[in-house]
């Protein structure tokens, strides 16, 4: 008798003796009888695998392959060797149907963290995934706030790669707490002002809830930070900070140095400029070291800033 002409009970019975999943897969593709019999089979095997279907259709977006492994047993629970869940690589492979259908099986820890203390919002935030930070927030109920193992919130992390609508979704759950510093003391402000990312700095300032002079581990301020910034847009930065009138012009950090030092070291003439302008700088100020801003400007051959400090 052909495998075909055989009852469904035996089939079943036979496809057991078959040694791989390839070989499972290959009958099943053989006709029509074959697949519709032994697909859900075939998916129930695979959900005991080390690596599951469910990984691949996580990694590559395939809907209903995920909703098939799913149905027939895979774990939604899997993780990487990295600590890693599906979830997580969802949200890295920016996925968010299938996001979605993982959080719907209630079955993720959406606070999962990975090597790097990160969770899935704070992939997500500082990827810009503005449909995941969504669902995350609204379907499974993150936690907003989670630090990851450098004491970075999804806050810091979107600030510092200037995720406009990422902060503003953030800020308007009102679980953040704004001003929250890292294990080296930078705030949200001082990673969006050390890359000059003006429309995040707005977000954050018109908060009403950063300290605008907040020193980090080195005591550098946002200020202090902008004014070195090799951002092309760094000019925009100081002039925001500068505008809010609430800002100490030639604070002084850990090694003495002020935002005018910084500035004149690394040639930002715009910024040297501004400084000045303020009328509330002492171009002469020494730091740790015995240098003035002219001195940093002169070791480093910025000949326009040395003209500037030397005419003041």
């Amino acid at each position: 008798m052909s495998l075909l002409d055989l009852p469904s009970e035996l089939v079943l019975i036979t496809v057991t003796f078959l040694e791989t999943e390839r070989d499972i897969n290959s009958l099943c593709l053989t006709n029509r009888r074959f697949y519709s019999l032994l697909n859900s089979y075939l998916y129930r095997i695979n959900s005991c695998s080390s690596r599951p279907a469910l990984v691949w259709a996580t990694l590559q977006g395939k809907e209903g392959t995920a909703r098939m492994s799913i149905q027939e047993g895979a774990e939604p629970e899997w993780m990487d060797g990295h600590g890693r869940g599906l979830i997580c690589l969802a949200v890295k492979s920016r996925h968010d149907a299938i996001v979605r259908i993982l959080l719907e099986t209630g079955k993720i820890n959406i606070d999962l963290r990975d090597s790097e203390g990160r969770t899935p919002l704070s992939w997500a935030a500082s990827r810009g995934y503005k449909a995941a930070v969504q669902l995350l927030l609204l379907v499974g109920n993150a936690h907003v706030d989670s630090k990851d193992y450098d004491g970075r919130t999804p806050l810091s992390r979107a600030a510092e790669h200037g995720r406009e609508e990422i902060v503003r979704l953030l800020l308007e759950s009102r679980k953040v707490e704004v001003d929250s510093k890292d294990y080296e003391g930078l705030t949200p402000l001082c990673w969006a002002a050390e890359w000059s990312h003006e429309g995040v700095m707005k977000l954050l300032i018109e908060t009403g809830k950063v300290n605008m002079d907040s020193k980090d581990s080195k005591g550098r301020t946002p200020l202090s930070r902008a004014a070195s910034s090799g951002s092309s847009c760094y000019k925009a930065a100081v002039q925001l900070l500068l505008s809010t009138g609430k800002v100490e012009v030639d604070i002084k950090d850990y090694g003495g140095r002020t935002p005018l030092s910084w500035a004149a070291e690394f040639g930002r003439e715009g910024i040297v400029k501004l400084l000045l302008q303020t009328g509330k700088v002492d171009v002469g100020s020494k730091d740790n070291e015995g240098l003035t801003p002219l001195c940093w400007a002169a070791r480093n051959d910025h000949e326009e800033v040395v003209e500037m400090l030397l005419g003041f």
